[in-house]
């Protein structure tokens, strides 16, 4: 009997998890295949989207929104770790699918799955409800977005960097823009085409999104958000000219700025108001605003006094000067309990996981975007230019001082340029992905009690194996080189 690819099988169900997603899919069999029969109104189809979002939230807040900071020389485990610990110790397997070499797989692609559904329904939910184009074109361009990002995310997991080969020839992820039959398999890209699916979806989302620029919420997918989004795919691209275009266009928009020094603590600790004039920082965010926390999370893997798994590296607090607001207002050190004296992020708490409600997951800041265009700029000479951009990002950390630039050659300014991307974006999901994009090798501190304190670019550890029920299912599937046997 055939079997549906494992994407795809299991993706199906995936909405089962939300109560606005049952509401809107429901089986009806045609042949052999089956159909999904999507929403009839466009009342569904903001349904789908918020079931969307839920999905995002979902991986964001758990192995996928984890795993770059575990991975990389952030952070040391606690006694008591055993979130994605085989990731901080460098023992994946393929075999891991209920951890998180699965997870990450079956909830991007399950995000992938719900999104395309929105797609294929649109058109149709267009020629029904023509007085409501505008508002299904808003759902149809969010959709294109956030399959973008769920594309990028899977390849950053899955797939070596793009700038692994010299043309990018090396496998990427499988790129799914329609709910495969049963039994038809799903082949991996190349790099090469995963970023061209990426580039393009970002791109003609963009005309749809731009109707709603000055979106209500900085909790969707916007017009500027998906030209932050570009800033970065470029940057990892390696399209210095493009990463600056698009950085451009969201750094000169007037309805956004960066937090003051006083205001930067509340970008994660506050919910954002809808309906703002001004948009602070937040280009894209996620939120867990009337959902709960669970002992998993992000939250309190990195948060919690009492249940915080993962603590800080001694090589991340050594980055920062003494005065940067970024260490005296982030990190926190408990007095009592297993972190009892060490140093524990406020990014998603202040000790507790109740003490921020909502929680926030800052998805694209605009601070990142400073720091793509930084990085863009240098590798195109402009020194003076990335230098500045450093600068803006720098000055806002230390209030007390004015901050001016100095390097002693063009490599040390890039030195300071991947220094302040890691004191910047520390426990946002940026730094193991950083490294393996720069080609730098990972070596941790002398605090480690990893198994694998470091290793040297390139390795193939750099990336997840496959999951293994995925190779079963599908044949046209090729494992990543270590994870064969």
């Amino acid at each position: 009997m055939k079997r549906n690819t494992y994407i795809l099988t299991l993706l199906a169900i995936a909405c089962i998890a939300f109560a606005s997603c049952k509401k809107f899919l429901e089986k009806e069999p045609i042949g052999k295949t089956g159909k999904i029969t999507l929403f009839e109104t466009v009342e569904g189809a903001n349904k789908a989207m918020s079931g969307v979002y839920n999905l995002m939230l979902s991986y964001y807040k758990t192995s996928f929104g984890l795993y770059a900071d575990i991975a990389s020389d952030n952070v040391i485990r606690g006694n008591k770790a055993n979130v994605l610990l085989p990731q901080f110790n460098f023992q994946s397997a393929a075999s891991d699918d209920a951890l998180a070499v699965g997870d990450i797989w079956l909830n991007g692609y399950g995000a992938i799955n719900n999104i395309n559904n929105i797609i294929n329904a649109i058109p149709e939910l267009k020629s029904k409800f023509p007085s409501q184009t505008k508002t299904l074109d808003s759902i149809y361009g969010q959709s294109l977005a956030l399959r973008a990002l769920c594309h990028l995310n899977l390849s950053l997991v899955y797939a070596q960097p793009y700038n692994y080969t010299t043309d990018a020839s090396h496998l990427g992820i499988p790129v799914v823009l329609k709910t495969p039959n049963p039994g038809e398999a799903v082949a991996r890209k190349t790099m090469k085409e995963t970023y061209a699916q990426i580039i393009t979806d970002l791109s003609n989302a963009l005309p749809l999104l731009q109707q709603y620029a000055n979106h209500t919420t900085q909790a969707a997918m916007s017009y500027q958000a998906a030209l932050a989004l570009l800033s970065r795919v470029y940057l990892y691209k390696g399209d210095w000219e493009q990463c600056i275009n698009y950085a451009n266009l969201a750094i000169n928009d007037v309805n956004y700025k960066l937090a003051s020094n006083s205001e930067y603590l509340s970008v994660f600790n506050t919910y954002p108001a809808d309906n703002a004039t001004t948009k602070l920082e937040s280009i894209f965010l996620l939120s867990n605003k009337g959902l709960t926390s669970n002992g998993s999370s992000i939250y309190t893997v990195y948060s919690d006094a009492a249940g915080a798994q993962y603590s800080t590296a001694a090589k991340l607090t050594n980055f920062f000067d003494s005065d940067d607001i970024r260490l005296t207002k982030m990190f926190t050190i408990p007095l009592s309990g297993d972190n009892a004296g060490k140093s524990l992020t406020k990014k998603y708490g202040d000790g507790t996981v109740t003490s921020i409600t909502p929680q926030v997951i800052q998805v694209i800041r605009l601070s990142e975007v400073y720091l793509n265009r930084a990085e863009a700029k240098w590798n195109l000479q402009r020194y003076t230019e990335a230098a500045e951009d450093l600068r803006i990002i720098s000055q806002r950390a230390h209030p007390s001082r004015t901050i001016t630039i100095a390097y002693s050659s063009n490599d040390d300014l890039y030195k300071q340029i991947a220094n302040e991307r890691s004191r910047e974006l520390c426990f946002e999901n940026h730094r193991f992905f950083d490294l393996a994009r720069r080609k730098e090798n990972l070596q941790r501190s002398a605090d480690c009690n990893a198994n694998t304190c470091g290793f040297i670019y390139p390795n193939s550890r750099y990336v997840l194996p496959i999951p293994a029920k995925e190779i079963d299912a599908n044949k046209s599937i090729i494992q990543n080189p270590a994870y064969t046997n």
